[in-house]
């Protein structure tokens, strides 16, 4: 019965891990076009520019960065009885419509419900019982539910910190960088505001197996994609491997 425990779980995990790794697949599998092509394409397209503002940038929510896009992961060093590690306990992303540019034109990209692969840009990490740096104090007051980990016991003779250490991970797209996007192209005349502008809008939709924006080429984008799920396929697979051991 336990090796059968191991097998089914090892078995649904490395088909989760598999599942997972379709967007990897299909940004890798794929060529890009150019720009100027996009308009005339009614379905998935892929290409490569550099990514500038249309209306206005965000302010990332760690290090109030202007950007484009951002993603951000907050860890926590957590212990229950022996056992200690780091664990996610906060995460978000957010984007606004961006300009694509290459040689042969521009497009307006409509990042909604897309996979974002980023880099990491930054990382802050806070020892529990210190303060946080003001742009992270702002944030966990604004935009987190969790609370400051600047906590202590006093003891009178001696003041003994309580918090948990924490990595506050943040990941972004900003105006001028380099960018991959593998969507859906739709004509829309009113997209076109500039001269360089194509009648379209990247964006997503039924017709495109995945839809994907990356600060780096694609076939980095498609490794950071990759990283995750073929984790997930490792541990399917020495799970199973771990339950057949034992029933044989």
């Amino acid at each position: 019965m336990f090796e059968l425990l191991f097998v089914g779980i090892g078995g649904a995990v490395i088909v989760a891990g598999l599942a997972k790794l379709r967007p990897a697949y299909h940004v890798y599998q794929g060529e890009t076009d150019d720009i100027v092509s996009a308009e005339r394409v009614d379905g998935p397209v892929e290409l490569e520019g550099t990514a500038e503002p249309i209306d206005g940038v965000l302010s990332a929510p760690l290090s109030r960065t202007d950007c484009l896009a951002y993603e951000y992961e907050v860890e926590e060093y957590q212990s229950s009885g022996d056992n200690s590690s780091w664990n996610t306990v906060d995460d978000g992303a957010g984007a606004v419509p961006f300009r694509l540019e290459d040689t042969t034109a521009s497009v307006r990209v409509d990042p909604a419900g897309a996979e974002l692969a980023l880099s990491t840009e930054e990382t802050v990490h806070v020892g529990g019982g210190d303060p946080e740096p003001e742009p992270i104090t702002e944030f966990l007051a604004t935009e987190s539910d969790l609370e400051s980990e600047n906590t202590s016991l006093d003891l009178k003779v001696v003041e003994i910190a309580t918090g948990n250490d924490r990595k506050y991970h943040e990941r972004r797209l900003e105006p001028g960088e380099e960018a991959y996007v593998f969507g859906q192209s739709r004509y829309d005349v009113d997209a076109r505001e500039t001269m360089r502008d194509i009648s379209a809008v990247i964006e997503d939709g039924p017709d495109a197996p995945t839809f994907v924006v990356a600060d780096a080429s694609q076939h980095v984008a498609a490794r950071r994609l990759a990283k995750g799920p073929l984790l997930w396929i490792a541990a399917g697979i020495l799970a199973v491997t771990v339950g057949l051991v034992f029933a044989l």
